[in-house]
């Protein structure tokens, strides 16, 4: 595969994720100001609403994950859910941003709400998961797949800061002082884009099929790799896989510190700092994540991956505790700091953790001669939404306990202490922990790739070959 067909597989590997996150991005950070103020619904019924559905559609990624594991086409397990869901969701995002009156009726208008924003959360998952299930089929190279897993998440961080910062801007433009018919025609353009980046990836993107069976060299045959699992068979292929279970706790809680510290920023600005006026170009700050995602294929290729992200963490504590320190010496300069190192942490965190998800299914697939990618890889979006819901309700909790009142300019010393809790000494907490479980991790993915390269020449195969006979494959069908 030359250089060029390199990039093109990477720029439409990551344009998928750009697509789900540009609508999830408008999702976090303006639905409730827009059913609130725009639409005039109760705060208290979108509130509630978030909750109930966060709750119906938490472990939905592990039903898609089992579909895809059970999927056959001439397009392969994954990538047909880009076409199946990917244009669904673009349709469902205009649906969002659009809500007829009917007629001044708020119990029709709550009804159509309440389903059109639970069919969305269903439709992201669905097209959500497929997005780290194609990963290890679409290269055998472990280099390659660390290079798509970061090229994955630039896309993503420079389509979210962009969309975050323009949005506003866009719908006062599109509306003309109508933010009713601004919020619709952005809904449109969005939904266009998000059909047109995952029509792109289906077309542009190539799965590899894992081999049914492997033999020794004296021709007898190993172990049947186990395709189409039961979901009892699927569970407990998961479970027997211990990096697997470890690398999902860590993902889970990285989730959660992540959602816990991004919702109290503002808390933190306003209130422990006392410069609200900071909170814009503070939040506009994730743009450096970026730098992050680019330095993983480099750490890489000196580190192991869990190294790579016990790193990450280390320097997320340490971008953290500048914050505070900031503060108590009144300065700014420090307080950006600690938030640049944190957001860099952050952004190889999880481009590594993403890698890492694909070792774990190589490794079921070579160890435990299990094929079942699609439920493997789901534990991204259950992490994502049972993080969202933990750290939230951890969030709600805990600035509750501390006495803030959302009325007072002046919080006590208790409701500060709640909110630093929040925003810095949690997370802090929580990152030690997942470096402490990186170290009961023992895949050492250059091992796998060895044992496979190793397997793959006495069988005569290699890298470009295997790309080759898969591409011809493909024409053929």
């Amino acid at each position: 595969m030359g250089n060029w067909k390199l990039w093109k597989q990477r720029m439409f590997y990551g344009s998928t994720d750009m697509a789900g996150n540009l609508i999830w991005q408008i999702v976090g950070l303006y639905l409730l100001f827009y059913y609130s103020t725009v639409l005039g619904l109760s705060p208290a019924f979108v509130g509630t609403l978030f909750l109930v559905v966060r709750f119906i559609d938490a472990f939905d990624a592990l039903f898609y994950g089992y579909l895809i594991d059970h999927t056959h086409s001439k397009y392969g397990k994954s990538r047909p859910y880009f076409l199946w869901f990917g244009i669904p969701l673009g349709i469902l995002t205009m649906l969002l941003f659009f809500n007829p009156t009917f007629g001044g009726n708020k119990g029709i208008q709550m009804a159509w709400v309440s389903v059109i924003y639970t069919l969305f959360s269903l439709v992201y998952s669905g097209a959500n998961t497929p997005i780290t299930a194609i990963l290890p089929s679409l290269t055998s190279d472990p280099d390659e797949r660390t290079n798509l897993a970061s090229a994955r998440m630039v896309m993503t961080n420079i389509g979210t800061a962009v969309i975050g910062w323009i949005s506003l801007p866009m719908v006062a433009k599109l509306g003309n002082g109508n933010a009713r018919q601004g919020w619709a025609i952005w809904g449109v353009i969005i939904g266009i884009l998000i059909i047109v980046l995952f029509i792109g990836a289906f077309l542009n993107l190539r799965e590899k099929s894992a081999a049914e069976t492997e033999t020794t060299d004296d021709g007898e045959q190993k172990s049947e790799i186990k395709e189409h699992l039961s979901v009892k068979e699927s569970l407990k292929g998961a479970f027997r896989n211990k990096p697997w279970v470890l690398l999902s706790i860590s993902f889970i809680l990285l989730q959660t510190f992540w959602v816990m510290r991004m919702g109290t920023a503002v808390y933190y600005l306003t209130y422990v700092y006392r410069r609200p006026g900071l909170v814009g170009a503070f939040n506009g700050l994730v743009i450096v994540a970026v730098l992050g995602n680019v330095s993983v294929p480099f750490l890489s290729k000196f580190m192991k991956h869990k190294n790579v992200l016990a790193l990450a963490m280390v320097l997320f504590a340490v971008g953290e505790v500048l914050m505070p320190l900031g503060m108590r010496m009144n300065s700014v300069p420090l307080l950006f700091a600690g938030n640049i190192i944190a957001l860099v942490a952050m952004g190889a965190a999880f481009s590594i953790a993403f890698v890492m998800i694909a070792d774990t299914i190589e490794y079921a697939r070579s160890e435990l001669h299990i094929d079942e990618p699609g439920f493997l890889s789901s534990v991204p979006m259950v992490g994502a939404k049972l993080g969202m819901g933990i750290g939230g309700a951890l969030s709600g909790w805990i600035l509750t306990f501390g006495g803030f009142e959302a009325t007072a300019k002046v919080q006590s010393a208790k409701a500060l202490g709640a909110i630093s809790s929040n925003f810095v000494w949690l997370p802090i907490a929580l990152a030690v922990v997942i470096v402490v479980i990186l170290q009961m991790y023992k895949l050492d993915e250059d091992e796998l790739a060895s044992a496979k390269a190793l397997q793959d020449a006495k069988e005569g195969v290699t890298p470009e070959t295997h790309d080759e006979n898969e591409h011809l494959k493909h024409e053929d069908a």
